[in-house]
């Protein structure tokens, strides 16, 4: 099994990671989980690690690794965080395809969510199965370095572009209400990706760790 391992910050590596992802989304071509997105995060640290700060209580991210074993099948795709704070965000990556989202519009009917979400949701959901199984205590500390870890799961997929304004007000929504067993959960596009990471990188430069 993967283990968390340390990593020091490097705000200009990671702004030179930005700047290759923006590049990488570009041309907006289809990117498949696997083919593309998988191998393009797992070849950039700084990118990959800074995904923590979808975790609110991560304020420094010291910690990370790429596919990191959850027990048994289970594995996320990266996970970050801050080792002080107990705090750590652990990601799953889907498709940047059309209809990742939602499905096909029917006339005069609101859009479904797509099966690739349902898909990608449920295996955050499988997650929380699996660690509240485990339970606290040294399981978990094997993986995180603690006995109860605060945990936030976050869901990577598909394009703002592809999405309506309604549409994306809903994607935002779900972000923001639904936890599942007391474990918060997030699904951001890849440009919310970019966008957030852009914003995060800025503070970090404006106000540097001692």
């Amino acid at each position: 099994m993967r283990s968390l391992e340390a990593i020091e910050p490097d705000p200009a590596r990671l702004r030179r990671e930005l700047d290759e992802l923006e590049q990488f989304l570009s041309t907006g071509a289809p990117l498949k989980e696997r083919e593309h997105v998988a191998p393009f995060f797992k070849q950039r640290a700084q990118l990959a690690a800074a995904l923590g700060f979808a975790c609110n209580e991560v304020q420094y991210v010291d910690r990370f690794a790429i596919e990191l074993g959850l027990f048994g099948d289970f594995a996320c795709d990266v996970a970050s965080g801050d080792s002080d704070a107990n705090a750590f965000t652990l990601v799953e990556f889907e498709s940047a395809e059309p209809y990742t989202i939602f499905a096909r519009a029917k006339p005069g009917s609101v859009r479904s969510w797509a099966p690739r979400f349902e898909h990608g949701f449920s295996q955050l959901v499988d997650w929380v199965w699996r660690l509240q199984s485990e339970g606290s205590g040294e399981p978990l500390r094997r993986i995180f370095g603690n006995n109860s870890p605060h945990l936030h799961l976050l869901l990577v997929i598909g394009r703002r572009a592809d999405l309506k304004e309604d549409d994306y007000d809903r994607l935002r929504w779900r972000s923001r209400n639904v936890s599942v067993a007391g474990y918060t959960m997030s699904c951001w596009t890849f440009d919310d990706v970019l966008s957030t990471l852009r914003r995060r990188l800025a503070y970090m430069e404006e106000n540097p760790t001692p």
